[in-house]
């Protein structure tokens, strides 16, 4: 890039004032104007409900969003449509969150005494906002993010996340994935999930063809990801990650034959957990010996765990009172709310967050609800083709796994909630509470704008030949130790068995140790 090319790219105050006074003159005719109209007559619907007052302490923090998020995207030349459909999402996600404030104040107005209700939720948006900002900002520049290097420091910190959350983090519904500081509640599988996009990238995104190497080392990856999630109980992150591998295996992996094996070895690997849970079960109510190892109550209490998800999933009778309660509820929420929703309201069980869907459906409607599903496929869409028609690989792996997250996020939970599939916790982007998860979809979607403007910067600029997983000093003198002793003090004879077993062939012996290997040829000898 030629010296006057840097200037012009450059980012200084008075290039920025030019975009802000641009971004203003196309404010007037903007869609963005459609998005405030909507806001402000969601006030309607929310005061019907009886939640107006809170709505209206939320007004403002969103109009800011709104307006300012335009002025975002308007500088950095990013997609609109994406923009407008995260505002549409978060604005029923006020909707939403306003009206169960407001039940929850009838219900026990002693907890809000003196109190502003809807502080929380303008605390997580105000972060959720800044958050995005900074990252969309900090994407926009830093273009050693791509690199062999920052990649392994992902992965680094991704497995330090992990073994912090299950030394540290308390245990809430068996489910090991919270940890505290201070006074915040962080979920960290939310921070591992947004590193594991970046780790696939860089392995993936940064060459035109990966290597062999790259491949074995994105395999090891997404293992050690899933293996961690196993490990805390987060079957729902789980799902989420396994599906990103194999849509990044798919798009970015030119080889439909490792595919279909890598589908094959997980279906094997499905059947062999099934057996091996039902066997070992049977073990443990004969009261063997296996059956009373550490190891073995462990994977039985996570196979119980997995099998009654899906045994209650068909039959939630069978557990009224426990693990189908929610199942049952939420069909009952479902029912009553029909088409247009009701003023009769159930006691929905974590309604914030797991059970969004259906407490959307009770108090909004059927219709209203299929709205916010066609709109997070309207996202998808603008996502798939944002990184079909992105140039540099790179920001393609990146936007496809961002956006892919997004959206599996939301089938997943919606499948779940209404009774599709097994009810798995997770939340539903930019609808269920959750200063973690709200936050990092905010994160999502501001990457995702950024990488549809006119990123400065390609991954694939620099060919890189440095390993992933590099030998440590010590592993090196390690092996060279293992050489050594292997040189002067192994039976030559034991030496030249273990060539035969690993050569497959006879091995002769010559002087001070060394051997030449010949090779036994079908039909001459």
């Amino acid at each position: 890039m030629s010296r006057m090319d840097k200037k012009k790219n450059r980012i200084s105050p008075e290039r920025i004032l030019w975009e802000i006074r641009r971004a203003f003159y196309s404010f007037r005719s903007s869609p963005v104007l459609a998005v405030l109209m909507v806001q402000c007559a969601a006030f309607i619907f929310v005061q019907s409900k009886g939640a107006g007052g809170l709505y209206l302490d939320m007004i403002p923090i969103l109009l800011l969003i709104t307006v300012v998020s335009w002025f975002f995207v308007s500088v950095v030349h990013g997609n609109q449509k994406i923009v407008i459909y995260t505002l549409l999402l978060l604005t029923v996600g006020t909707m939403l969150q306003s009206i169960f404030v407001k039940e929850a104040m009838l219900k026990t107005p002693e907890l809000y005494t003196g109190k502003n209700p809807m502080a929380g939720l303008q605390m997580q948006y105000v972060i959720g906002f800044a958050g995005a900002v900074v990252a969309g900002a900090v994407y926009y520049g830093w273009k050693k993010i791509a690199s062999i290097k920052i990649c392994r420091l992902m992965f680094y910190l991704s497995v330090g996340i992990s073994l912090i959350t299950l030394v540290f983090a308390a245990s809430v519904g068996n489910v090991k994935n919270w940890i505290r500081i201070g006074g915040l509640s962080i979920q960290t599988t939310e921070i591992t999930k947004l590193l594991y996009v970046f780790i696939c990238a860089g392995l993936l995104g940064t060459v035109e063809k990966p290597s062999a190497e790259r491949i074995r080392a994105f395999y090891i990856v997404s293992a050690v990801q899933a293996a961690f999630l196993a490990v805390q109980s987060e079957y729902g992150t789980l799902l989420l990650v396994m599906l990103l591998f194999f849509t990044f295996l798919f798009l970015y992996v030119a080889d439909i034959r490792l595919f279909a094996k890598t589908v094959a070895a997980m279906a094997v690997m499905v059947v062999m957990v099934i057996g091996a849970g039902m066997q070992l079960t049977r073990l443990q109510e004969a009261n063997a010996w296996i059956g009373r190892l550490g190891i073995v109550r462990f994977f039985l209490a996570a196979y119980g765990k997995i099998a009654n998800r899906f045994i209650y999933w068909l039959h939630p009778e069978k557990d009224a009172l426990g693990l189908g309660y929610q199942l049952i509820k939420a069909r009952e929420s479902i029912l009553l709310g029909g088409w247009f929703g009701t003023s009769s309201v159930t006691d929905l069980p974590v309604k914030t967050s797991d059970l969004v869907y259906p407490a959307l459906i009770q108090r909004c409607g059927m219709i209203f609800a299929l709205l916010v599903f066609v709109i997070f496929i309207f996202l998808w869409l603008e996502g798939i083709r944002l990184f079909i028609r992105k140039e540099d690989r790179y920001h393609q792996v990146v936007a496809a796994g961002l956006v892919c997250m997004l959206f599996y996020q939301a089938l997943i939970i919606i499948a779940g909630s209404t009774g599709l599939c097994p009810l798995t916790g997770i939340t539903l982007p930019f609808i269920s509470s959750g200063g973690s998860s709200l936050l990092i979809s905010f994160i999502l979607t501001g990457l995702l704008t950024v990488i549809s403007g006119n990123v400065k910067w390609k991954g694939t600029e620099s060919e890189e030949t440095e390993k992933f997983f590099k030998k440590s000093k010590m592993a090196a003198k390690c092996l060279d130790y293992l050489h050594h002793f292997n040189d002067h003090f192994i039976n030559p004879n034991v030496r030249a068995a273990a060539g035969r077993l690993k050569g497959g062939g006879q091995t002769k012996r010559r002087s001070k140790g060394s051997h030449v290997r010949k090779r036994i040829y079908q039909g001459k000898h």
